[in-house]
């Protein structure tokens, strides 16, 4: 099965290079990258990879997250082919590797609080939030294309992001955060445990993207309102 596989910044699809064909399609919620790059190569499965913030608070940076469901406030909920994502789930089995299977919550905006993340935990139940799983996987549905999300654990839900954060969008918008927080020492701690989260985020991503991929990769039994690609 042909796979593609869909980050939001050049960060996360540097850490998965070499394991398939990877397009970037940007953070914020657009879907046009993605849009486009169904039509030019015609996958046969979608994967919406990346990192997410935790609202569920048993959950450490480096923890991974399989999508049973995308939810976004005020839009039905969308899920993955069944086939597809028991599928999934037993690839992970096979390899004795952890993961956590619930729902993703895609926002407009980064969630940065502790108190921020504990209220969307307490509305939507979903383990992890992100600006991107859901109009990326609802780009796949309206072509037709089984989806599948995996998301691994970059900031806790009990770590605040640093406040000069604030308003991040884009992978450009980091160099105008850091020269924020120059001027900022009172951040310099929360960006230092930042970068230790990353150092374990950006190691299991890569290995959480190889199973999901080996997986959808594998024959499954197709949802038959869906066409064969």
């Amino acid at each position: 099965m042909d796979v593609l596989i869909a980050t939001p910044t050049r960060r996360e699809a540097d850490a998965i290079a070499g394991r398939a064909r990877v397009i970037v399609t940007g953070t914020g919620g657009a879907a046009d990258e993605l849009t486009h790059a169904i039509k030019e190569q015609r996958p046969g499965v979608v994967i919406v990879a990346g990192y997410c913030g935790a609202l569920d608070p048993s959950l450490r940076a480096g923890d991974v997250v399989i999508s049973r469901m995308a939810a976004q406030a005020g839009s039905p909920e969308l899920l993955p082919e069944k086939g597809l994502i028991d599928h999934v789930r037993d690839e992970f089995h096979r390899r004795k590797s952890v993961f956590v299977y619930s729902r993703l919550l895609t926002t407009v905006h980064a969630v940065a609080s502790k108190s921020d993340k504990l209220a969307l935990w307490n509305e939507f139940g979903a383990a992890g939030v992100d600006m991107e799983t859901y109009p990326l996987a609802r780009a796949a549905e309206d072509a037709r294309i089984p989806w599948v999300a995996v998301r691994v654990v970059l900031d806790a839900a009990n770590t605040a992001l640093p406040a000069s954060l604030d308003g991040w969008q884009e992978d450009g918008d980091e160099r105008q955060a850091l020269k924020r927080a120059a001027l900022r020492p009172r951040e310099w701690q929360s960006y230092g445990r930042l970068g230790l989260a990353y150092r374990r985020a950006s190691k299991a991503l890569p290995r959480a993207v190889a199973i999901v991929r080996a997986a959808a990769q594998q024959p499954w039994e197709r949802d038959l309102s869906l066409p064969l690609v």
